[in-house]
C-alpha cells in the first residue's frame, strides 16, 4: 500500500497540531509509522486519503456499531441539526436518550453524558473516590483510558507497583494514586489490591 498523501497531510498537521493528532491514541507510536488519514467510510469499511480500503475492526473506538454513514443515522442527524446544534441549556432529547439507556441496560440507574471516552473515565474515577473516600486507582499496563492525567502512566521500575508519568506535566502525586497492573493477571492484582487494603478507590479495566 502506498501513503504519500497521508504522510504529507501528517507533516501538514504536525506545523498546527500538537504531535500532528488530537488524541493520543491516534499518534501510531506503539505501533510505529505515522498515522493514516481517512477520507472517507461506508458501513464496515473504510478509506484513506491515498485510496487504499480497509475493514473498520476499530469503530470509531466504540460508537460506530451500526457502521459508517448508516442511513437512518444520516437522516436523524440531518433533522436533530435543522432544529439547532448547541444550546447550551438542558434538551428534552437528551432525557429521552437517558431513559432509552436506563430501559435497556438494567444495571444502570442514571446516566451522565459527556463528549469523549476521557471525560467519561475520568468522571467515573472522580466518582469512585468521591463515594469511596480513596484516593488510589488500579489500571492495567498498557491499557488506554484516555489522556486525563490518572490514566497517562505507565510502569515504574523493579518491584514498584507505583507508576510513573508518561508525558510531561503529570506530576508525580498523580503517579503515586495510580497502581499498575498486568492485564489478565488475577494473581498479581488481589495481592495488589491485599497491599493497599483500604486505599483503592476504583479499578479501571
Amino acid at each position: 500500500m502506498r501513503y504519500e498523501r497521508s504522510s504529507s497531510l501528517f507533516a501538514s498537521a504536525r506545523n498546527s497540531i500538537p504531535g500532528g493528532v488530537n488524541s493520543p491514541v491516534r499518534a501510531f507510536k506503539s505501533v510505529g509509522g505515522h498515522p493514516i488519514f481517512m477520507r472517507s467510510a461506508k458501513g464496515a469499511f473504510l478509506t484513506d486519503v491515498d485510496g487504499n480500503s480497509y475493514i473498520d475492526y476499530i469503530n470509531s473506538w466504540g460508537p460506530q456499531i451500526l457502521g459508517h454513514a448508516y442511513p437512518p443515522v444520516i437522516e436523524a442527524i440531518q433533522k436533530a441539526a435543522e432544529k439547532g446544534t448547541s444550546f447550551g441549556t438542558p434538551t428534552e432529547l437528551e432525557t429521552q436518550i437517558a431513559e432509552l439507556v436506563c430501559t435497556m441496560v438494567p444495571y444502570v440507574d442514571q446516566v451522565r453524558m459527556v463528549s469523549s471516552g476521557t471525560e467519561a473515565c475520568m468522571s467515573a474515577v472522580r466518582l469512585a473516590r468521591g463515594y469511596t473516600g480513596k484516593e488510589k486507582i488500579i489500571k492495567f499496563a498498557g491499557c488506554y483510558h484516555g489522556h486525563s492525567d490518572s490514566f497517562l502512566i505507565q510502569a515504574g521500575s523493579g518491584a514498584v507497583t507505583f507508576g510513573t508519568p508518561s508525558s510531561p506535566g503529570v506530576t508525580q502525586g498523580t503517579a503515586k494514586d495510580t497502581l499498575l497492573a498486568e492485564y489478565n493477571d488475577l494473581a498479581s492484582t488481589s495481592a495488589m489490591l491485599e497491599s493497599s487494603a483500604g486505599e483503592v478507590a476504583a479499578i479501571i479495566v
